[in-house]
C-alpha cells in the first residue's frame, strides 16, 4: 500500500564539498491507508525513520523536513497518533565532508515505516531508494 519515490526521478543531486543538497522523497500511500510520523510517540505504532544506509562519506545534515501530520485515535492501538496519508514527501539535506574528493556517489536512503489501515496494520518494513550524489570540485 506505499511506494516511495525519488521527487525529481534519477538524476544526481549536485553538491560541492562542505556543502549540502536538498534530496525529496514522496510516500505514494493507497486510498484507506496511513504511515505514522517521524514524531510518532512510543507505546503504539512504529514512527517513520529516513536514515542513510550506505552513502560513503555522505551524511544527512539537520532535521528531515516534514508535512504536518494528521492527528487522530487509533484504535489499533487504542492512543492518540500523527499520521500521513495521501503522498507526503519528505526533505533530507545529504551533505558532503569539505574534505571529500569529486565525483559521483550512489546513496541508498533507507525509509522505515509501520502501514496501517483502520482494521489492519502490516508488519513494519523498510524501503530502500538510490540517489545519485555528483561531488564537484573546488575552484
Amino acid at each position: 500500500p506505499v511506494r516511495w519515490t525519488l521527487v525529481g526521478g534519477s538524476s544526481a543531486h549536485r553538491v560541492m564539498p562542505g556543502r549540502s543538497t536538498p534530496v525529496s522523497l514522496r510516500a505514494e500511500i493507497a486510498k484507506g491507508w496511513h504511515i505514522y510520523s517521524l514524531a510518532q510517540k512510543p507505546g503504539g505504532p512504529i514512527p517513520l525513520t529516513i536514515r542513510l544506509i550506505a552513502g560513503g562519506d555522505a551524511v544527512i545534515r539537520g532535521v528531515i523536513k516534514a508535512p504536518q501530520p494528521e492527528r487522530q485515535f487509533d484504535n489499533n492501538f487504542g492512543i492518540e497518533t500523527e499520521l500521513y496519508s495521501g503522498n507526503p514527501q519528505f526533505t533530507i539535506d545529504l551533505a558532503v565532508p569539505s574534505r571529500s574528493r569529486a565525483g559521483i556517489r550512489t546513496i541508498q536512503i533507507g525509509a522505515r515505516y509501520q502501514v496501517c489501515s483502520e482494521t489492519l496494520c502490516l508488519p513494519p518494513r523498510t524501503d530502500t531508494l538510490h540517489a545519485v550524489l555528483k561531488v564537484g570540485t573546488r575552484s
